[in-house]
């Protein structure tokens, strides 16, 4: 209900907002759309022409700035949902509409896209147009039409996608749906030769024209099944050319975002008898490009089957599917030629199997990808890392481990090859750092202590004596990183942490992970203990401590722009080699606070440290350490006076006419900082108030 309330709102702002569209020339075959608007017309029908003649005012305008642009930049930087919120809304309210009247909004959607490309029949099929032997002029005015084509199929497929989530509500739609299939098919068709400057842009539109086929098939897979089926025996019956090839493999890249439906269980079957298909072409292509663009459509596919995947794991299709599959592209994976394409595969093969299969069989791939971590090609070493931690998933949070002796010795093989002893960098180096945090954090939701004193006190240099004491950049990273997701994850009671998808944003812009808010409050001793983290906290307090004087002593004092080793230099040029990884762990290490107030250094000699790192070479640091100023000012009432009397001693110290500029902005942040004092007595006094009142 509430959903139809915000949905008819957004109906509302939407018709309301202005249809006009600046004057200017139109570049194109097709003439500005109008549309009539009867003030006395019927509600519904008023408001859907309303708001077509908003959406078509738009797209002109947006047409004709595209239109102005390098040939170059991609349609995304102006089309993609997220770079225009009142276009996004538009397209909302669309969707929105589009439950009550589909079949309307297809047809004119239709209308508007055929007029737009100087079509009218359905015979239409979009070739580039650039043609070699034009002249320059010639060519360049060619280019630029393809340009605009390219941007009325990016709008088209943006609303599809929207509006066609509502097709379980409208039953009757069985030739507009097969002319959408139909038209998306026509956009996965290999254009062989063509390397103009939109062939980036062609790519976008067919990975959009796939998506609306994912939100096809949703409800309508049979037709999109028949289709591909279709296209796919047509061109398996032509000799195997590289057009050919590569016609297969554009045709493949157009059902990646299929997705398996869980339920009803006929659902999930009829999913898996297409999925049995593909694996038996699978098995008997011998092409090897074809091979692994099967593969990785079996990844896209099956890597959210198995975040969600629980008693389907026994159900007769998945297995058979498993079966039919997993020994050969094992046998495959440790070719080079196909380790790339396979490792992914194999992981997922094993992250959909039931319980004793997967224990009797991962142990052998876990070896492959553990040798793979130190291969000296990056890409390899990075997919071998992304297998494990997917297993490593599976292995931690659906089947919960095995026996205490097995498990620990599992665990410590792993952690021992990721994290070597003595050694001051990670295996694989030079990888995203969030990948060895979730790893630390998939082992700490079953093993806490495991994680705790064996991993994150390692990484941190927990214990160890002041003089032995030396940075760590990247490893300390991790460990703290990995802390404060963990004593999140316990405070707000999250439960298991999902497992890592392939990708987080769609070709449309739409994103499929929900972002999530970490506590800034400070965690207290007493929450510590109630989450189970009191026996490690005040060490990893002490941790920090050494940490950030030491971060303050080799990349900190001596890089505030006052200093005269900084003066007439530019951060790019001073923050490269042994800094960098230092100033990304100072940056974690700031953000850390007030979340982690570190324990052995006083509450002037942290202020001193932040109101420094105010004036650091880093822009990023500099940010961040004025954030956590304010936030030590707002969350703990204790510190406020000390907040301001010490950033005014630093003011007082630091602040020269020698630097008008950084005198500038401390004298704002000042003025900040006081601001959000008052802010802050005003809502107390405010809620102290409501207290009382309420008492009463």
């Amino acid at each position: 209900m509430e959903q139809r309330v915000a949905g008819r709102k957004r109906v509302q702002q939407a018709a309301a907002a202005p249809a006009s569209v600046a004057p200017g020339d139109r570049r194109g075959p097709a003439a500005m759309t109008t549309v009539a608007v009867d003030p006395e017309s019927k509600p519904g029908e008023y408001v859907l022409k309303s708001l077509f003649a908003n959406f078509t005012g738009v797209s002109e305008r947006k047409i004709r700035i595209i239109m102005a642009e390098p040939l170059e930049k991609p349609l995304t930087k102006s089309l993609q949902r997220g770079e225009d919120p009142q276009f996004d809304q538009l397209i909302s309210t669309m969707s929105s509409l589009a439950e009550y009247c589909l079949p309307s909004i297809l047809r004119t959607l239709f209308d508007w896209y055929k007029r737009q490309n100087g079509m009218e029949d359905e015979s239409h099929e979009y070739r580039p147009r650039a043609n070699t032997k034009s002249k320059n002029d010639e060519q360049q005015k060619d280019y630029l039409l393809e340009r605009r084509d390219l941007a009325i199929d990016f709008i088209f497929s943006l609303v599809l996608i929207e509006v066609l989530k509502q097709i379980p509500l409208h039953p009757l739609l069985d030739s507009l749906i097969q002319e959408v299939i139909n038209l998306a098919f026509r956009h996965f068709k290999y254009r062989e030769g063509y390397l103009g400057p939109n062939t980036g842009n062609m790519h976008i539109v067919a990975d959009l024209y796939a998506e609306v086929v994912g939100v096809v098939a949703q409800s309508r897979f049979p037709a999109v099944k028949k289709k591909f089926m279709a296209e796919l025996k047509d061109v398996r019956h032509k000799e195997q050319t590289p057009y050919v090839v590569q016609s297969t493999i554009s045709l493949i890249m157009g059902v990646k975002f299929f997705r398996i439906k869980m339920y009803p269980v006929e659902d999930f079957e009829a999913s898996f008898q297409f999925m049995q298909e593909c694996a038996q072409y699978f098995l008997e292509v011998k092409d090897k490009d074809i091979k692994h663009s099967l593969a990785g459509l079996f990844v896209e596919i099956l890597v959210p089957v198995a975040a969600a995947v629980k008693n389907e794991v026994n159900v007769p299709c998945l297995r058979n599917f498993v079966e039919t599959l997993y020994d050969t592209t094992l046998d495959l994976s440790s070719r080079k030629k196909h380790s790339l394409a396979l490792y992914p595969l194999v992981t997922c093969l094993l992250c959909v199997t039931q319980k004793q299969l997967f224990l009797n069989r991962w142990h052998v791939f876990l070896n492959n990808c553990l040798s793979n971590l130190k291969n000296k090609d990056p890409k390899m070493a990075r997919v071998a890392l992304e297998s494990l931690y997917r297993l490593l998933w599976v292995y931690m949070i659906r089947i919960k481990c095995e026996s205490n002796t097995g498990t620990q010795s599992r665990l410590n093989t792993i952690i021992t090859t990721l994290f070597p002893k003595g050694s001051r960098s990670v295996v694989p180096r030079d990888m995203p750092l969030n990948i060895f945090v979730k790893i630390i954090q998939f082992i700490a939701q079953e093993r806490l202590d495991f994680a705790m004193k064996e991993i994150l006190f390692d990484l941190l240099s927990v214990g160890k004596p002041a003089k032995a004491f030396s940075l760590n950049p990247e490893r300390m990273n991790i460990g703290l990183r990995a802390f404060l997701v963990i004593a999140d994850n316990l405070q707000q009671k999250d439960g298991e942490p999902p497992m890592p998808n392939t990708g987080a944003t769609l070709p449309s812009g739409n994103t499929l992970k929900k972002k999530r808010t970490f506590l800034s409050k400070t965690l207290t001793e007493e929450e510590a203990k109630l989450i189970g983290m009191a026996l490690y906290y005040s060490q990893v307090r002490k941790a920090l401590d050494h940490i950030l004087r030491h971060l303050d002593k080799e990349v900190g004092r001596c890089m505030m722009k006052t200093s005269l080793q900084m003066l007439n230099k530019e951060p790019e040029d001073m923050i490269t080699g042994e800094r960098k990884p230092k100033i990304d762990l100072f940056r974690t290490c700031v953000a850390a606070i007030p979340r982690i107030l570190p324990d052995g250094m006083s509450k002037l000699e942290l202020i001193d440290l932040l109101s420094r790192l105010t004036i650091h070479m880093d822009d990023e640091l500099r940010l961040i350490a004025q954030n956590s100023l304010q936030s030590l000012l707002v969350d703990l009432w204790d510190w406020r006076e000390d907040v301001l009397f010490g950033f005014t001693s630093f003011l007082l110290r630091e602040g020269q006419d020698t630097h008008p500029g950084l005198l500038d902005s401390a004298l704002r942040l000042l003025l900040q900082l006081l601001t959000q004092w008052r802010l802050t007595l005003q809502g107390t006094t405010k809620k102290s108030r409501l207290i009382v009142l309420t008492a009463l």
